[in-house]
Parts: structure tokens; sequence; C-alpha cells
């Protein structure tokens, strides 16, 4: 392999842009006995990325599994519960509608009925006002 080559590749690999064949080239070139003293930094990176390769595991490792507390349903039943609650209480449907007629007659007369209910309302207020024009009346004796 040409020294240029591995210059290359090296530059593409601390730069991140290799492919895994490219990096196994590095490797191979870097575990042989002859490399340039230039290049004799990154011996020792690529001998020890190729003897860790190599390492596997020797016993198996177990992870504990969580077990579920005993009395998990208790929260299952409180949510089963709730939404059984929401879906059966039922509320009154709301009541019709008085004050629509489908009849026009029937809504004049009953119009007529509360207007008339409210003038005579308004006219036992105005009987009130009579004791003000008196009042008036005796302030401008009092003021002239």
């Amino acid at each position: 392999m040409e020294l240029s080559n591995i210059e290359k590749l090296l530059e593409k690999y601390f730069e991140g842009e290799t492919t895994i064949s490219e990096e196994k080239e590095l490797k191979v070139y870097f575990t042989r006995e002859t490399v340039p003293s230039h290049l004799e930094r990154y011996r020792d990176l690529f001998q020890y990325f190729s003897e860790e390769s190599t390492i596997t595991a020797t016993r198996d490792l177990k992870l504990k599994t969580r077990n579920r507390p005993k009395f998990a349903w208790v929260g299952m039943a409180a949510s089963i519960a709730l939404i059984t609650g929401l879906f059966l209480t039922r509320t009154n449907p709301p009541p019709e509608k008085v004050d629509t007629f489908e009849d026009p007659e029937i809504a004049l007369q009953e119009t007529k009925k509360i207007l008339s209910m409210v003038s005579q309302y308004m006219n036992e207020g105005k009987q009130g006002l009579v004791y003000l024009k008196e009042f008036e009346n005796t302030k401008s004796k009092f003021i002239k």
C-alpha cells in the first residue's frame, strides 16, 4: 500500500469520513512490523484498537427484571372506577326552551301580555315622581 494513500486515509479517519473497510486497512497497515517514522505515533492507537476488538466477555451478565408490586392492581382498579363513574353519571338533559313558540299568533299574544306587565310596573314607578315635582316647587319658593 502506498504511503500517500495511507496518509489520505489517516486524514479521512480523523475527520470521521472513513468506511469500515478503510479502517480495517489502516489497522492492518499499522499492525505490521515496519511503519515509517513519521507515522509511528499512530501505531499504538491502531494496535490498541485491534487488540481490544478480539476481547470477548467471559461471563454472562444477568440483569434483574423489575417485579410488579403485589398491589399494582389497586391503581388499575381505581382508574377503571373513575372512568366508569364519569360515564355512568348522567346529567339532566337541558330543559326545553319555554320562550319559543311555533305559532306566531301565540307569540304575539304572549309578547303583548309581557309588555303590558312592564308598562304597569313603569306606571307604578312614575306615581312616586309626583312628590318630586312638589319638592321642586317648594324649593323654588324658598330660593326666590
